[in-house]
């Protein structure tokens, strides 16, 4: 079984998700007391938070990339980093660890063109929506197209996720909210809905029945754990 280097990036909590269901999946996979084989390096989300409201990231890719070159030093055999944001510097965290990356956007659109989509939204926090890596990711490895909501929904997106979802607060307004928008995104095109981002999957259900959504956090922890798995004999 290889060694997973869990990047610890936007928080706690987030990281801890990942913790957890990469260790229900790997249980999943092999049974018994099975547990995965993890290697943390968890950074300070203060400092991180400082750099990217300073719209910072080439000081965010510095300080993920000798996060991950702790983790190579460790004998961790590839990266995963806990957060759909800081993907922006997904290549600077390569070439910094000299370690692979299991990019967040690949498991998703694994699924996506599997299922047939070729145009998808994208809700998340505004630096997600905002940047172009899922665009770019899913565009020229699978042909999808991604869109987003427009400036002042993804306002107010931002402002729910960090405002309430962040701190464990669901307003039902918040979530007609968001369930209006999927609404309106559907009617725009979208194939289905990629949750870029842990705290939204909170409040959209994964059986959401209006159309497909697609949890990125949920589909990377699996992702990692069939990594870990190639070539494992019980």
């Amino acid at each position: 079984m290889k060694l997973i280097g869990l990047l610890g990036a936007v928080g706690w909590k987030t990281t801890a998700n990942y913790y957890r269901m990469i260790n229900e999946y790997t249980r999943r996979e092999l049974g018994g007391a099975h547990t995965a084989r993890i290697l943390l390096h968890s950074s300070n989300t203060q400092m991180l938070d400082h750099h990217q409201r300073s719209n910072e990231w080439p000081q965010i890719g510095e300080i993920l990339g000798e996060a991950g070159r702790s983790l190579k030093a460790g004998g961790a055999d590839f990266i995963v980093l806990t957060s759909n944001s800081m993907h922006q510097v997904a290549d600077l965290i390569r070439s910094k660890s000299e370690l692979d990356l299991l990019h967040i956007a690949e498991p998703a659109g694994a699924r996506i063109y599997d299922d047939g989509h070729q145009l998808v939204a994208l809700i998340g926090t505004r630096n997600t929506m905002e940047s172009d890596f899922y665009q770019n990711w899913l565009g020229e490895r699978y042909g999808i197209t991604v869109i987003a909501p427009e400036a002042t929904e993804r306002a107010r997106v931002h402002e729910i996720i960090f405002d309430e979802l962040a701190d464990g607060v669901i307003h039902p307004g918040s979530r007609r909210y968001i369930s209006d928008l999927i609404g309106k995104l559907h009617e725009r095109g979208a194939q289905g809905i990629i949750l870029g981002c842990s705290e939204i999957t909170t409040i959209v259900p994964p059986d959401y029945d209006l159309i497909p959504v697609y949890d990125t956090t949920r589909l990377h922890a699996r992702a990692a754990v069939q990594r870990a798995l190639e070539e494992h004999h019980v």
